[in-house]
């Protein structure tokens, strides 16, 4: 079971080029070693990622449901129309906070990490 006593506020993963079936393994790999920090927040920053598939995105998938067990938000900025999409048709707008831009303020400084 995990504790809280040493969790992070806030955790960055920072995705860059094509998330794709190729790349997929990677991305699910690199969001659950942040989720091992015990965030309060994880953070999805799609701003370099050039073209998402829907393979792609269920990489997603495993550490969206992961996070939720553990009470862990899961936001991702920085999505555009083409990523935006990818997320819709895989039916994981309605589960995520996605937002074109930053993160919203979670509070006060340091409380973001990459």
């Amino acid at each position: 079971m995990r504790t809280r006593q040493a969790a992070q506020e806030h955790v960055v993963v920072r995705l860059s080029g094509e998330i794709i079936a190729a790349t997929a393994e990677r991305v699910d790999k690199g969001l659950r070693n942040a989720l091992r920090t015990d965030p309060r927040v994880l953070e999805v920053d799609l701003q370099r990622v050039t073209f998402m598939t829907s393979d792609g995105g269920r990489a997603l998938l495993p550490a969206l449901l992961e996070a939720r067990q553990y009470g862990t938000r899961v936001i991702v900025t920085h999505v555009g129309a083409q990523a935006r999409g990818t997320l819709q048709r895989l039916g994981l707008s309605g589960m995520l906070d996605i937002h074109e831009g930053d993160a919203p303020d979670y509070g006060g400084p340091g409380n973001r990490t990459s």
